[in-house]
């Protein structure tokens, strides 16, 4: 009985030290989401009903749900004005993954060979935003992106997801990117929705 007393209390300090570590090392890191379980009855979703799906390079149509995934603006320094620019700015979807309780939400497009947008890390009510970006094409050092945050907001429906769930969410981010010695100010608002899938 004190042996197993013993092995009980060495485990219960293991997880202990765990849940300290990552509490320090990851999570207060992140930032507190929103958490509106309405969200999913915003208008912008009946719109996004009848747009049609914007697929990666490497996506097979009848693969994914066929109703638009993203009502998401992306832009720099100027706001879009015209039909055109809008579109422009609005040509992206939105995937979801999950690993061992963590979410990748990931906003953007790729056509297989280049891509770009952003990832929302989100982890137990709390989240960090990355913009990303690759192309086959191999930049100099000098022209390598540099950004910092200014502003980082994200609203969803539920605390914790499961494989299967349905998110549907919004974002409200702005940050400054330094490319070539240049500083862009980089803007993303608006909803979107999409299934969990498995990483």
């Amino acid at each position: 009985m004190k042996l197993l007393g013993q092995i009980i209390l060495l485990g219960g300090a293991a997880l202990f030290g765990y849940a300290a570590c990552f509490y320090l090392i990851l999570y207060r890191h992140l930032i507190p989401a929103k958490i509106d379980p309405d969200i999913e009855y915003a208008a912008i979703f009946r719109k996004l009903d009848k747009q049609k799906e914007i697929l990666d390079g490497t996506e097979i149509y009848d693969s994914i749900p066929r109703k638009k995934s993203s009502g998401v603006i992306f832009y720099a320094d100027k706001k879009p004005q015209t039909k055109e620019e809008l579109e422009i700015a609005n040509f992206n979807n939105c995937r979801a993954f999950s690993r061992k309780g963590k979410i990748l939400i990931k906003l953007g497009w790729n056509s297989g060979f280049s891509g770009s947008g952003f990832n929302i890390h989100y982890l137990l009510g709390r989240f960090e935003i990355e913009p990303y970006s690759f192309t086959d094409v191999v930049p100099a050092p000098a022209n390598l992106s540099r950004y910092k945050m200014i502003k980082q907001e994200v609203t969803l429906n539920q605390f914790y997801y499961h494989v299967g769930d349905s998110i549907y969410g919004k974002i409200d981010m702005e940050m400054e990117e330094r490319i070539d010695r240049r500083t862009y100010k980089v803007f993303a608002s608006g909803y979107f929705r999409t299934k969990v899938e498995k990483w």
